[in-house]
């Protein structure tokens, strides 16, 4: 895969364990943040969230309460492919959305323009550093309407060393999301 430049909104676990990854994997990242001057990344550089929607491939790793903010903040992500690595959870830890809708569904109709592609969402943080084991690879499940977003985002996949397996359009989130609840649950 050629070189892309990675705009991560957020820098807490989720964004800054993709993001050590792919730039092991010789991607350019950088980390969109609400103040960048406080902000200490490992791995990519603290930018304004604006300034990381720039990128080939904008990732939103946000808590999904902080979604909407955050995507304002970036602007108009027409035409980008945008990664959902959210998951809509509620107090107690319960699913807020599904069923009729997803999470990631909800963040596309914020910013219709944006190649949507839900992945990244339904494991932990340590087979996102290592998803090579003994017996196999890990699998990243990635949904998205686009077919071109969806092969880019397998390959980022990929990049990082997971089975990445494609399981249809963005409509499949909504069995993505709640599989992220078995596991974190678990």
């Amino acid at each position: 895969m050629n070189t892309l430049r990675i705009g991560i909104i957020g820098a807490g676990g989720v964004g800054t364990t993709l993001g050590q990854g792919w730039a092991r994997a010789g991607h350019q990242v950088s980390y969109g943040v609400r103040d960048p001057g406080a902000a200490r990344p490992p791995g990519g550089a603290a930018v304004s969230v604006a300034e990381a929607a720039q990128g080939d491939v904008v990732v939103l790793a946000t808590p999904f309460g902080a979604a909407r903010e955050a995507l304002a903040a970036a602007g108009d992500l027409s035409g980008k492919v945008l990664i959902d690595a959210t998951n809509p959870i509620g107090p107690g830890f319960s699913l807020a959305l599904g069923h009729s809708t997803s999470g990631a569904e909800e963040l596309a109709r914020l910013q219709p323009g944006a190649r949507v592609v839900k992945a990244f969402n339904t494991t932990g943080l340590e087979n996102m550093a290592e998803p090579r084991y003994p017996g196999g690879r890990a699998a990243m499940l990635i949904a998205g309407d686009d077919a071109a977003a969806r092969v880019l985002v397998l390959g980022l996949a990929r990049d990082l060393g997971f089975e990445a397996l494609s399981v249809g359009g963005l409509v499949r989130a909504r069995q993505l999301e709640p599989f992220a609840m078995l596991w974190i649950k678990l």
